[in-house]
């Protein structure tokens, strides 16, 4: 008979109630008995199984049921002692799983914003400073848009035109780091027309060429700084860059009185006018030029019309005459005026909106010397 015919042959003599539960417990603590006392040999010992059974009790409460059967010789009285109890360990407590952080979407820039990150990057990064004996070199590359009129060739404005070019020149300054030194401006030797507008563009534009003799050779000019002998520097704002207030309210009260300027309309034209050429010149000390942008922010009517990586371009178009508009274009990145332009006078005729009156890009460096 094998051991399974056994266990079944056991169980229905402990199985149903609870006596028959510690029956079988009895039989258990029998066999650990017999298991304590010294072996016997090895072909007297017999296996024992652990069966589970389901006890139907009046309450239907299912329990768990240790069956052991040993094929012994009959042994004592079993006795039914207390099983050890296990000590809880400490309760766990369920841990939330931090889900992932969700940031804000950023606001877009505004022009203020563009105009005050720009002063703030002044502050932490100045720009090119020249050292003693080196100069800050600025080049400029200059577009004009010319317009004639047969009736106003002096002073033609787009609607009145019938024909009109577009040229480009450049020129050079170099402004020693001891500003009462000698300033050296060049005319460099490219003047040229770029663009036509009209039937007689072609013809007109040719005998405007021919007043220039500086296009064929560069021409140097030298002017004397700190009010020494010899010519003065064209440009004396930087006589008053000490003077100048570092408040940006205060800068633009400033800025009008040294203007000149008797009213409100020319004052606010004014007044941008001066600050995009003082910053696009990029001389000015660091704090001066934040304190520039900073009063460029309080000017009304001020946007965003381009990007184009580090570079956002702002236009100044609400000012009191609305026929004039002002652009400048920021690299954000090193907080330089980059590039300018200005548009006067009503749009319309020959020539497309999208080109404006004036146009000024600039390049700033440090070098050691100068023509």
């Amino acid at each position: 008979m094998d051991e399974f015919e056994k266990v079944r042959w056991t169980k229905p003599e402990i199985d149903g109630a609870e006596e028959n539960l510690a029956a079988a417990r009895a039989l258990l603590l029998t066999e650990i008995q017999e298991e304590r006392r010294p072996a016997r040999p090895r072909a007297a010992r017999r296996p024992w199984f652990i069966a589970a059974g389901a006890l139907g009790a009046a309450a239907a409460v299912t329990a768990g049921v240790l069956v052991v059967s040993a094929i012994t010789a009959p042994s004592p009285t079993p006795t039914v002692e207390a099983a050890p109890t296990r000590t809880p360990g400490p309760a766990l407590e369920p841990t939330a799983t931090p889900g992932p952080t969700i940031s804000p979407a950023p606001e877009p820039p505004t022009a203020k914003t563009v105009l005050v990150g720009a002063a703030t990057v002044v502050g932490d990064d100045p720009g090119p400073v020249a050292g003693p004996g080196q100069y800050l070199r600025i080049h400029q590359e200059i577009r004009n848009l010319e317009l004639y009129s047969p009736q106003d060739q002096g002073n033609a404005n787009r609607t009145q035109a019938t024909a009109a070019w577009v040229s480009t020149s450049s020129q050079t300054w170099y402004i020693p780091a001891d500003r009462t030194g000698e300033w050296v401006q060049v005319l460099n030797a490219d003047l040229q027309v770029v663009e036509l507008f009209g039937g007689e563009a072609g013809r007109l534009s040719q005998e405007w060429l021919d007043r220039f003799s500086w296009r064929v050779d560069p021409q140097v000019l030298r002017y004397q700084g700190g009010g020494h002998v010899g010519t003065p520097v064209p440009n004396q704002t930087y006589v008053q860059y000490a003077e100048m207030p570092r408040d940006p309210a205060a800068l633009l009260a400033w800025t009008t009185a040294y203007l000149r300027a008797d009213e409100a309309a020319s004052a606010g034209i004014g007044a941008v006018t001066f600050l995009i050429d003082e910053l696009q010149q990029g001389s000015a000390p660091a704090d001066l030029k934040a304190a520039m942008y900073r009063a460029l922010s309080l000017i009304p009517g001020v946007s965003i019309v381009d990007s184009e990586g580090d570079v956002v371009t702002l236009l100044f178009s609400g000012l009191p005459q609305v026929d004039r508009s002002y652009s400048m274009s920021i690299d954000t990145r090193t907080a330089q005026v980059v590039r300018s332009t200005i548009n006067d006078g009503p749009r319309g005729g020959i020539v497309p909106d999208s080109v404006p009156d004036h146009e000024l890009t600039t390049t700033v460096q440090v070098v050691d010397e100068a023509p």
